[in-house]
């Protein structure tokens, strides 16, 4: 990746109070904004950015309280720690909402802009950083009909036109929709007409990217092939939007407005060819605590396009469904909207996964297929999976948006068809697009371990010893097509089942397309560890970076609590990251700063699981706790004084730590799994032996 230009922060609707002890809100949260926006700029300070944006709600009080002035002296103070410049966009709690007929708060008009200006200064305005031109407008004018409506009107187009060679950014409070670009006027978005002239010199104008507030939740969108980020809040969370969420909310959430992993800033690095976006969850800061800053990895995600090595996952919740969000009292009471859950998108962002895996309905529906070309616009890449031949159409259909894809997975029934070798090289070189190939296994009759009978859908080669994988390519000779799919079941050891099937598929020129599942064979049977599921995920994803030559899936992204087959995931059932999730991404963002490394191989003892891989000039070693206990000795071969330890970084909180050389009764514990690199490879000879 060429080097990094620079770095900027956006944040969004800190809705400062006018004092600490809050009186204008029957939340009890709200009276924490304050600290809230407190926190957010330590943890700003930290991530040092050259400068950030603010979307807007700055303040709580809007425009006719008399408290308005005291809300922005608290605010100006709490921004005043930043150690660089801070740049604002007017939101409607700043100079008034929207002009429109359902709105609750003061419309803007003229009297509420000269307010805004005397405290905060100018409503639109663009600044330069190296070839980037950023644009703030005022969206509460939009169709206002205000005189102030048409000289910013004016200003933007000439701007757009006198700066067509810059890449352009785009900073608004209000979005200009939420869900389609053609849903009908609400509380939350642009009304018409002033909807359609803005997006349409969005696209005219190309820009690079339109960042949003107002909604204290995130939501990704596209418009003419720029991606547009709605930003959650650093104060609250909006409680009508919990409706995205299939689980109910704790009672310290108030209802979903105090489900603190929502709140955080967004962190853009800018480089020559690319906008790399970063969500860092601030959380929230007990009083007296020291601030905890989520570790930043700019190299997540990678350039959009490559086949790099990685884990994958299955979408197997359905991830671009419209939700209706109920008409609430609050701020939408006469009309349904509808908004999608993208907290699934955010978590993938997160932990560095790129690969993802969906049936070919996907990609039929209009609707799904724009979201996947939105998210392959920022370098995701979906395998497309179908059982039996596909249709004329729908091989034309994939050959059309190849671009979107890895690879086309055709999962096929015994017994083959004679001429199956040769339909399979005229189907690839149709679709344009690797193919590989899938078993399906009997939805009934005998189970694998020929047992017991089920009644179950499954498919998969079940490893380089699968009497049918050695039939398939003696059936076809190899030819025409480029991978096998293998199925690691839930009691395989997962770094065996992935090398085991990259090594086989090797051998015959193939990739090897693994499917590694957290979940039970039995689908009445539960795996709701949740740490034995993220020893499985991470141990997949690093014996994955060792093997290039495999596409490794994992089965499941959030909790599975109902249904078939309950098992633990990476995030819980409101998107928010747990523990193993947040030890994935911040592996991955290791790994993305680390050469190319080996194969591991892999040790075992009764508390912990331990892969060895070579690099260019050392050793990496990923040390997993198997037991439950908080604290553990590190292993014994681990404490040597031959060992020269580079970097051991805590994979939970994404923290360096100081190798323990004092009191090894104290200093040799672990609480969770690392990721350590050693400027020696003995290691590997007395531990591995």
């Amino acid at each position: 990746m060429s080097e990094r230009l620079f770095r900027f922060a956006v944040i969004a609707d800190s809705h400062v109070n006018p004092s600490d002890e809050d009186l204008i809100s029957p939340y009890e949260s709200h009276r924490l904004t304050n600290a809230r926006l407190a926190h957010t700029v330590e943890v700003l300070n930290a991530l040092a950015p050259d400068f950030t944006v603010h979307v807007g709600d700055m303040i709580h009080p809007v425009p006719e309280a008399v408290s308005y002035p005291d809300a922005v002296a608290r605010f100006k103070a709490a921004v005043g720690r930043l150690k660089a410049p801070l740049h604002l966009v007017p939101g409607n709690h700043d100079v008034g909402d929207k002009r429109a007929d359902y709105v609750p708060a003061g419309e803007i008009c003229e009297p509420y802009v000269d307010l805004y200006q005397r405290h905060f200064g100018e409503h639109h305005y663009a600044f330069d950083r190296d070839d980037c031109h950023f644009v703030v407008i005022n969206t509460s004018l939009i169709n206002s009909g205000l005189a102030a409506e048409a000289r910013q009107a004016r200003w933007l187009e000439q701007d757009l036109q006198a700066n067509a060679s810059r890449r352009t950014l785009l900073f608004v409070h209000y979005p200009p929709f939420i869900a389609s670009a053609d849903e009908h006027g609400h509380y939350d978005n642009i009304d018409e007409p002033g909807r359609s002239w803005l997006l349409s010199l969005v696209a005219r104008h190309r820009l690079a990217a339109v960042f949003t507030g107002h909604v204290h939740n995130f939501f990704f969108n596209e418009h003419a092939g720029t991606p547009i980020f709605s930003l959650p809040s650093t104060a609250f969370v909006r409680g009508d939007y919990s409706e995205l969420f299939a689980v109910g909310q704790p009672s310290e959430h108030e209802n979903g407005r105090n489900d603190v992993s929502k709140l955080g800033v967004l962190v853009v690095d800018v480089y020559p060819d690319r906008l790399v976006p970063q969500f860092i969850r601030t959380q929230d800061r007990p009083e007296g605590a020291a601030p905890q800053v989520q570790r930043d990895w700019p190299q997540l995600p990678p350039a959009a396009g490559a086949r790099e090595p990685g884990l994958g996952l299955d979408l197997r919740y359905h991830w671009g469904e419209l939700h209706q969000i109920p008409y609430s009292s609050m701020l939408d009471e006469f009309r349904r909207k509808q908004a999608r859950n993208d907290y699934p998108i955010l978590a993938l962002w997160e932990m560095g996964i790129r690969a993802l895996r969906v049936p070919l309905d996907d990609l039929s529906d209009p609707a799904s297929r724009a979201r996947m070309r939105a998210l392959a616009a920022l370098g995701s890449r979906f395998t497309v999976f179908l059982f039996g031949w596909p249709t004329d159409g729908q091989i034309e259909l994939l050959r059309q948006h190849q671009g979107l894809l890895r690879a086309l997975e055709l999962i096929v029934k015994w017994p083959l068809a004679p001429d199956l070798g040769g339909r399979l090289g005229a189907l690839r070189a149709r679709v344009g697009v690797p193919l590989h190939l899938s078993r399906f296994w009997s939805a009934s009759g005998q189970s694998r371990d020929g047992k017991q009978i089920k009644l179950l859908v499954d498919h998969g080669f079940a490893g380089p010893a699968d009497p049918a994988a050695k039939e398939l390519l003696e059936h076809t000779r190899g030819q025409g097509f480029d991978g096998l799919v293998f199925r690691v079941a839930a009691d395989t050891d997962v770094d065996e089942g992935i090398t085991g099937a990259a090594a086989f598929a090797a051998r015959h020129g193939l990739r090897a397309q693994v499917h590694v599942r957290l979940a039970s064979d039995s689908p009445a049977q539960a795996r709701t560890d949740a740490q034995a599921n993220g020893v499985r995920a991470l141990g997949a994803a690093f014996t994955s970076r060792g093997c290039p030559q495999a596409d490794v899936f994992l089965d499941t992204l959030s909790d599975v609590d109902r249904g078939y087959f309950p098992r633990a995931g990476l995030v819980d059932r409101r998107f928010n990251p747990k523990r193993e999730g947040q030890a994935l991404r911040n592996l991955h963002g290791a790994l993305s700063e680390l050469p190319a490394m080996d194969a591991p191989r892999w040790v075992r003892d009764p508390q912990f699981l331990v892969g060895a891989a070579r690099m260019d000039r050392s050793q990496l070693l990923l040390v997993l706790p198997l037991g439950g206990a908080a604290l553990m000795q590190l292993p014994d071969w681990l404490d040597t004084q031959d060992l020269r330890v580079r970097r051991w970084l805590d994979l939970a909180s994404g923290e360096e730590r100081a190798w323990p050389a004092s009191d090894p009764d104290t200093a040799k514990v672990l609480d969770g799994p690392c990721l350590i690199e050693l400027a020696t490879c003995r290691v590997e000879e007395r531990a591995l032996a």
